[in-house]
C-alpha cells in the first residue's frame, strides 16, 4: 500500500531525473501557490452563498457550521499566502511538500462534500441546483487550480464525487443517476487535463533549465574569452552609457572600471583626429556616433584612435538589443586593435595598385581611373587624352651600365614625369619601360601636344646616375576622348597604335590616333593567320626554365614555356602572339598542346622533378580543362602531383562560382596550384582568403632592386611571411644577379627562378642541367 501510495504521490514525475524531479515541483508548487488567493477568494463566496441559499431550511445549522469551517479555512489559507508575499519561490521542493498540498486539498474537498452528504436529502429542488452546481464548479475550479499537482487535483475531484454520489443516493430519482455519470465523466477530462498541463510545465521546465545551463556555460565562456583574448566586450543602455566593459578596454585606454561605467561610449573611445590610410584630419567621431544614433546593428567599423600618442585603429561591433515591442534597449558588443591588420592590408592594397620600382600606379590603377574619367565624360561631356610613353634606347642602358642602373633610371622618369603632369591626371608605369598618363580637364588637342613635347624635351636630357650618365629618349602615342573613343580598352588601343607609329617613325616624338595606322592591325591579322597555321602543323615548341631550391640549390623542377619560330618572321614573343590567341580562342588548342607535351615530357624526367604550366584565363574557364588535364595525366603517366598548374591574378579578378569549382576540382586530382605574378597590378588579400593556393610567384619586378631598394624589399618579405603562415611555398621570378639571390635566400624564399638559374631551354638541356645541381652553389650559366 506505501508502494502505491509513493507512486500517487508522484504522478507525473515518472520520466524525471532524481535531479529534475525537486525543481520541477517546486516550480508546480509555485504555480498552485500562485492560483491560492483566487482559489480562497472562490471559496468564500461560495461559502457565504451557500449560507444564504440554507438560511430559512431546517438544516441551516449544520450547513452554517461546516460553511464556518470553510471560511475559516480560506481565511488562514489567505493569511499564511499573505505572509509569503514577495517571498522568493523556493528552487527545491521535497514529496512532503505534495504530501500537504494533497491533505489540504483533501481537508477543503472533504468539507464541500459534507454539505453534499448533509444537505441534500433535506433540500428543495432550489437548493439542489445550488448543491449540483457548487460540486461540478468547486471539483471543476478546484481540479484546474491544483492542475499543476495533480494527486491533490485528483483527491479535490474524487472527494467532492464522493460527497456529491453520497448526496446523490440519498434521493432515489433516476435523474441523480445521470448525474453521476455526467459527474464521472467531468471528473476524468479534469483529471486527464490535470496531468497533460503537468507535462507542459515539465517541458517548459525542463527548457527553461537548459536554457539556464547553456547560459552559465557561455558566462564562463565570455569570462574565460575576457580574460584571454586581445578582444574586448562592452554594453551599453538605450542612451550609449556603458553598462558593462572588459578589463581589455581599461588596460587599452589606461581607465579604471569604476570610472567607465556610466560613461558614454562615444566620449570614452579616445578617438583621433588622423587617418592611418591618409594622414589626413578625419570627424571618426562623428561618424560613429551616427551608427550609435541609427541604433541598428553594424559590424567592424574601423575607427581612429589615440593610445598614449601614437595612432591605431580598432574594429568596433555592436548588435542592437530590442524588447519585445521593437524597443531599443541599448548595444552589446565587440571591439579589437587591428592596427596591424589594417596595416598589412594598407600596404598589399597599395602594392595591388602601385608598381613597387617607381612607386606610380599600375594597370590596375590605370583601369579604375580610366573608367572614372569615362564615367565622367559621359556625366559632364569633360573629354581627356590618354598617353602611352614607351622609353627609347632603355635595353642599351640596361645592357651597358647594368640592370640596377636600369632600375635607377626608372625612377628618376618616374620623378620627372610627376614634375610635369597635373595634380588631376593619372600616371601609371605599366611593367618594363612603358608609362601611360589619362590627362584630364583636357579642353583641346593643344594642351595634349604641349604636355607631349615637355615629357620628350625632358627625358631626351642626360639623366646622373650612380654608374654614369645615361640617355634615352621617349616615344609617346595619344588618343583623345570623345574624338577617338569613348571605350577604355579602345582608347588603350588607339593609344597603343599611334605609340607604335611613332617609334617606327623614328622614335623620341609622339603621334595622335589617326585611323590611317592600321600597320600594327595589318601585321596582327599575319600573326593571326600563321599562328593558326602553325597550330595545325605543330610549329609551336617548350622550353622550360629551371625552379631552384634555396635551400640547397637543387632543381626542383621546370615552368613550360611556349615558343615560336616562324619561318619568315622569326622568332615572335609570346606576349605578341598569346594574347592574340586568347582573343580568338585559339588559345583553348594551344593550351591544350602544351599541357600534354608538358605531361609527356617530364614523365620521363626523374621522379622528384616537378612541371609547371601557366594556364590563360580564357583556358582555364573552359569546361574542357578538367577532362584535358586527367586524360594528360592517364596517357602520359605522369604522377598528378607533380604537375603544377599557374593562374595569373587578372584570371581571379573575374571570381566567380564556376571558378571556385574549377580549382577545387583540379586540386581534387591531386594537382598542385600556383598563383603566378603576385604583386602586378591585381593583388589582393582577399585572393589568398578566398581560394585555396600551393604557391605564391612573387613578381620580378619586385626583385629587381631588391638588393638596394629597402621599402622593396620589405614588402616582399611581407608576402614571404604571410605565405608562410598560410602554409604555401614562395617563389620569385626573374632573379638575374647573385645579390639578388642571397637577399631572398636570407628572407626565407623557398625558390627561385630567373637567368641567373638558367634561361629557358630544350628538354633535353634541362636533364642535363638537372644533373649538375646545386645550381645554387655551382651558378652555371645554362643558356640552351
Amino acid at each position: 500500500m506505501m508502494n502505491w501510495y509513493n507512486r500517487f504521490l508522484r504522478l507525473g514525475e515518472e520520466d524525471q531525473t532524481e535531479v529534475e524531479a525537486p525543481r520541477i515541483r517546486a516550480v508546480r508548487m509555485g504555480v498552485v501557490a500562485e492560483n491560492t488567493p483566487w482559489m480562497m477568494a472562490a471559496n468564500l463566496l461560495n461559502a457565504f452563498i451557500t449560507i444564504g441559499v440554507f438560511w430559512t431550511s431546517p438544516i441551516s445549522l449544520p450547513i452554517t457550521v461546516i460553511c464556518s469551517l470553510l471560511i475559516a479555512l480560506a481565511l488562514w489559507t489567505l493569511w499564511m499566502a499573505w505572509q509569503a508575499r514577495g517571498r522568493k519561490h523556493r528552487e527545491t521542493a521535497s514529496i512532503r511538500g505534495t504530501q500537504r498540498a494533497v491533505f489540504h486539498a483533501f481537508v477543503l474537498s472533504g468539507l464541500w462534500a459534507a454539505i453534499d452528504i448533509v444537505g441534500y436529502s433535506q433540500a428543495t429542488e432550489t437548493q439542489r441546483m445550488v448543491l449540483a452546481a457548487l460540486a461540478v464548479g468547486m471539483a471543476g475550479g478546484g481540479g484546474f487550480a491544483l492542475a499543476t499537482i495533480p494527486p491533490a487535483s485528483i483527491v479535490f475531484c474524487a472527494v467532492i464525487g464522493v460527497g456529491a454520489t453520497l448526496g446523490l443516493a440519498s434521493s432515489p430519482a433516476q435523474i441523480n443517476i445521470y448525474l453521476i455519470f455526467l459527474y464521472v465523466i467531468f471528473a476524468m477530462i479534469i483529471v486527464r487535463s490535470s496531468l497533460s498541463v503537468c507535462k507542459s510545465l515539465t517541458q517548459r521546465v525542463r527548457a527553461q533549465m537548459a536554457a539556464d545551463e547553456q547560459r552559465d556555460v557561455v558566462g564562463l565562456l565570455l569570462n574565460d574569452f575576457e580574460e584571454n583574448a586581445a578582444d574586448w566586450l562592452w554594453e551599453s543602455d538605450q542612451n550609449f552609457n556603458l553598462t558593462r566593459v572588459s578589463s581589455r578596454l581599461c588596460q587599452q585606454i589606461d581607465l579604471p572600471e569604476e570610472l567607465l561605467l556610466g560613461s558614454r561610449l562615444q566620449d570614452v573611445v579616445p578617438f583621433s583626429a588622423m587617418s592611418l590610410r591618409s594622414g589626413n584630419s578625419t570627424d571618426c567621431r562623428a561618424r560613429f556616433l551616427e551608427r550609435l544614433e541609427a541604433r541598428q546593428s553594424f559590424r567592424d567599423v574601423d575607427i581612429c584612435v589615440d593610445i598614449g600618442g601614437e595612432l591605431a585603429i580598432w574594429s568596433m561591433t555592436g548588435k542592437s538589443i530590442r524588447d519585445e515591442d521593437d524597443i531599443f534597449l541599448g548595444y552589446r558588443g565587440v571591439g579589437r586593435d587591428v592596427t596591424a591588420n589594417r596595416e598589412a592590408l594598407i600596404r598589399i592594397e597599395h602594392m595591388a595598385r602601385h608598381d613597387a620600382l617607381t612607386e606610380l600606379g599600375n594597370r590596375i590603377l590605370l583601369k579604375e581611373d580610366l573608367e572614372r574619367a569615362i564615367t565622367r565624360l559621359e556625366r559632364t561631356g569633360e573629354g581627356f587624352s590618354v598617353l602611352l610613353l614607351d622609353l627609347d634606347r632603355f635595353k642599351q642602358v640596361n645592357d651597358t651600365h647594368g640592370h640596377a642602373a636600369g632600375d635607377e633610371l626608372l625612377r628618376e622618369v618616374a620623378k620627372a614625369l610627376r614634375t610635369l603632369c597635373g595634380e588631376n591626371s593619372t600616371l601609371a608605369r605599366l611593367g618594363g619601360d612603358e608609362f601611360a598618363i589619362i590627362q584630364t580637364a583636357f579642353n583641346c588637342a593643344r594642351e595634349t601636344s604641349l604636355l607631349a613635347s615637355r615629357i620628350i624635351d625632358k627625358l631626351e636630357k642626360p639623366f646622373g646616375l650612380s654608374s654614369g650618365t645615361a640617355s634615352v629618349g621617349v616615344s609617346i602615342g595619344i588618343a583623345t576622348a570623345p574624338a577617338d573613343a569613348v571605350n577604355g580598352d579602345q582608347l588603350l588601343r588607339n593609344a597603343d597604335l599611334a605609340l607604335y607609329r611613332a617609334k617606327r617613325d623614328g622614335r623620341n616624338r609622339y603621334q595622335f590616333y589617326d585611323p590611317s595606322l592600321d600597320a600594327a592591325a595589318r601585321r596582327r591579322n599575319l600573326i593571326e593567320n600563321e599562328l593558326a597555321l602553325a597550330v595545325s602543323q605543330g610549329a609551336l615548341e617548350l622550353r622550360f626554365q629551371p625552379l631552384v631550391s634555396t635551400r640547397d640549390g637543387d632543381i626542383l623542377g621546370a615552368e613550360a614555356l611556349v615558343r615560336w619560330t616562324h619561318s619568315q618572321l622569326g622568332p615572335i614573343s609570346p606576349a605578341e602572339f598569346i594574347p592574340i590567341a586568347e582573343e580568338t580562342g585559339m588559345i583553348i588548342s594551344i593550351g591544350a598542346w602544351v599541357i600534354r607535351e608538358a605531361c609527356r615530357v617530364a614523365a620521363e624526367w626523374p621522379p622528384h622533378l616537378r612541371v609547371a604550366v601557366n594556364l590563360s584565363s580564357r583556358q582555364f574557364l573552359s569546361p574542357g580543362l578538367l577532362p584535358l588535364v586527367e586524360n594528360a595525366l592517364k596517357t602520359s603517366g605522369l604522377a598528378p602531383e607533380r604537375l603544377e598548374l599557374e593562374v595569373t591574378e587578372s584570371l581571379l579578378m573575374d571570381s566567380t562560382l564556376g571558378l571556385e569549382h574549377t580549382i577545387a576540382a583540379l586540386r581534387n586530382l591531386g594537382l598542385r596550384i600556383a598563383l603566378d605574378d603576385f604583386g602586378t597590378g591585381f593583388s589582393s588579400l582577399s585572393y589568398l582568403r578566398r581560394y585555396t593556393f600551393d604557391k605564391i610567384k612573387i613578381d620580378q619586378s619586385f626583385i629587381s632592386d631588391i638588393e638596394t631598394n629597402r621599402e622593396g624589399r620589405a614588402i616582399v618579405e611581407s608576402v614571404i611571411h604571410l605565405a608562410h603562415d598560410l602554409n604555401m611555398v614562395v617563389v620569385a621570378e626573374g632573379i638575374e644577379t647573385e645579390a639578388q639571390r642571397d637577399v631572398l635566400k636570407g628572407l626565407g624564399c623557398s625558390q627561385l627562378q630567373g637567368f641567373l638559374l638558367g634561361k629557358p631551354m630544350t628538354a633535353i638541356d634541362f636533364e642535363v642541367a638537372a644533373k649538375r645541381t646545386p645550381i645554387l652553389r655551382a651558378l652555371p650559366r645554362l643558356t640552351a
